[in-house]
Formats: structure tokens, C-alpha cells, sequence
């Protein structure tokens, strides 16, 4: 017996470990470039004021100052470029709409701010059981991985 094609055609195509792991790549050096130019910026503006304001002799405490800064511009920025492209119409950071991968909800709708929120967080977990997170999706029969499953998201391949 012969398997109807409007069927098969209906079926998802998930997005597997490589794919998924090559757009992960290209997102983090898209970032880097993105986090150069912003931490550039910033280092300027705190190296002025510390001729502005005569705190050279001060510089290892403005050095601290500027560490602290810098890793909570790169929380908020990494947080925000995820949630924000994987909520828009365009569903996907760069690095997956390269790869021609759509993040959506198990209903393969767009998935809200809150949602990608939540997937974005929930990648803390799948890094800190060392990686076994993120292999899941080799895996799983939607090729989940362990934050997909929290956020009750899949990636689809269109």
C-alpha cells in the first residue's frame, strides 16, 4: 500500500545536530564582529573619561569596572539578538536563517518573546550537563534538544 503524498509532503523536515550546530557558529562570529564594535565604543568612552576626570591613577579599578560592564552587555546583548530575530516574521538568529532554519512552537507556529526567552535560558542547562543538552537533538525523533524541550520549541528546516 502506497502512502499518500499530500501526507508526506505535511511532515516536517527538523533541523539535526550539524546544521543546527553549524548556525551556532556562524551566530557566535556574527556577535563577535557585533560585540568588537560595541566593546570598542565603550573602551573609548571609559578610557576618555579617565583623562577627563584625572582617574589614571585609578585605571585598575576603572579596568574592573569595565570588565563588569562588558560581561553584562554581552548577557544582555546575546539574550536580546535571540530572543528578538527567533520571535520576529523571520523566525531564526542569522546564523539559522543561513542555514535555511525556522525556530517554532510544537504547533510549527512563530514562537513569542517570551518562548524564545525561555529557550534562550534554558541553553544554560544544556551547557552545564557539558554538552549532553545540545546532543539530544541527535536524538530525539523532532531532533530536540534539551532547551527545545523547555521551551517547547522544534527547529524546522524550510
Amino acid at each position: 500500500m502506497s502512502e499518500n503524498p499530500v501526507s508526506l509532503a505535511a511532515q516536517p523536515h527538523y533541523a539535526g545536530f550539524w546544521r543546527r550546530f553549524i548556525a551556532a557558529v556562524l551566530d557566535q562570529i556574527i556577535l563577535l564582529v557585533g560585540r568588537a564594535f560595541i566593546y570598542g565604543a565603550i573602551g573609548l568612552i571609559i578610557y576618555a573619561m579617565l583623562f577627563v576626570f584625572d582617574a589614571r591613577s585609578q585605571i585598575e579599578m576603572v579596568f574592573r569596572i569595565y570588565a563588569g560592564i562588558l560581561a553584562l552587555v554581552d548577557f544582555w546583548i546575546t539574550w536580546i539578538y535571540f530572543a528578538v530575530m527567533e520571535s520576529s516574521s523571520l523566525q531564526g538568529s542569522l546564523g539559522k536563517l543561513a542555514l535555511g532554519i525556522r525556530v517554532s512552537n510544537m504547533d510549527l507556529k512563530p514562537v513569542t518573546f517570551e518562548q524564545a526567552t525561555v529557550r534562550y535560558f534554558s541553553k544554560i542547562i544544556s551547557s552545564l550537563t557539558i554538552g549532553v543538552g545540545y546532543l539530544l537533538c541527535a536524538y530525539s525523533s523532532k531532533k530536540q534538544a534539551l532547551h527545545d524541550f523547555v521551551g517547547k520549541t522544534v527547529l524546522v528546516v524550510r
